[in-house]
């Protein structure tokens, strides 16, 4: 089966095609097999978001997702069907028995009974082996899936978590501070003036800084901490159990580590400045909120002479 070409979708598209394919394999809509259609399809982007190659991946485990569930319904169809006709057989076997038959009669139906015993023993001893194959091919896939949702949702450059990674990470991390009454914090960082960087050197070299920037940046987190290339020269902390004070903390290590270890180009040394806005979930708030937050005290350190960090009210 050769995938189609994939075309930017919305989320009404998407569920459209979600119950379109649950229909064709004849699978009920179910919550559960509905939000795995849903879930599988919006993982493929749109084509300008990711290379071809990496769309052709997605898609090519999609189809064989639905390739293997299609496998399945196949088998349980026909077990059901042998069962049913067993069951029948017996129920006539046994309605004859009640009626006095001749020894005759009762050797030929005791033939019937075994010959139907053997039939629906066969097809659930093959239907097992099916479905075996089917379990080893859905964990060979499962583990596809994740190699393939990583290269989705992590920007190629720094290896950082892009948006779109974001997106189900906050969830996560919102939820998890809810449910423990846990603080969650967000520092969002702006590379100061990092356009005269491109300028002057080229964005190859600019591209040299983000990355140097970024491999400072994963050397002062905790391992629990979550870092996002979240624009050009913009970049997003998930700080997990860290109150306001904690983010300045982390704030103020990655800017003492920054300057220690400028960026060095032939005889060229870059200094790397940024600002920084913070911003802590509120119980009345859900993650994007607290983003926004966090992004407008950005622009206010970039107002007030960048370099600077403001903690959002």
């Amino acid at each position: 089966m050769t995938p189609p070409q994939p075309q930017s979708l919305t989320p009404s598209d998407i569920a459209r095609i979600a119950l379109k394919r649950l229909a064709e394999l004849g699978l009920p809509p179910t919550p559960e097999n509905y939000t795995k259609f849903y879930n599988a399809i919006a993982a493929i982007k749109s084509p300008t978001d990711k290379s071809d190659a990496e769309l052709k991946s997605a898609y090519q485990v999609l189809f064989r997702v639905s390739d293997v569930l299609e496998d399945m319904n196949d088998t349980s169809a026909t077990l059901l069907q042998d069962l049913e006709r067993g069951g029948e057989v017996m129920d006539r076997s046994l309605d004859s028995l009640r009626q006095s038959p001749t020894p005759q009669q009762i050797e030929a139906l005791l033939a019937e009974l075994i010959d139907t015993t053997d039939t629906v023993r066969n097809t659930v001893s093959s239907s097992q082996r099916d479905l075996l194959d089917m379990k080893q091919t859905m964990e060979k896939i499962q583990t596809d899936l994740a190699i393939n949702r990583k290269t989705l949702e992590q920007d190629p450059l720094t290896g950082a978590l892009n948006r779109q990674g974001l997106e189900h990470t906050l969830a996560r991390e919102v939820k998890r501070a809810r449910r423990n009454m846990h603080a969650l914090t967000v520092a969002i960082l702006d590379l100061d003036e990092f356009k005269q960087v491109n300028d002057k050197h080229g964005h190859l070299i600019g591209d040299k800084v983000l990355l140097h920037f970024s491999s400072i940046v994963k050397a002062v987190l905790r391992e629990s901490d979550i870092l996002v290339r979240y624009g050009g020269e913009e970049f997003l902390i998930l700080l997990p159990e860290t109150d306001g004070n904690g983010a300045r903390y982390v704030v103020d290590r990655l800017r003492q580590a920054n300057i220690r270890t400028p960026f060095h180009y032939q005889t060229h040394q870059i200094d790397i400045r940024f600002s920084t806005g913070l911003a802590a979930l509120k119980d009345d708030e859900n993650g994007h909120a607290m983003l926004l937050r966090a992004d407008e005290a950005m622009y206010q350190a970039k107002h007030a002479g960048r370099d600077q960090v403001i903690f959002a009210e």
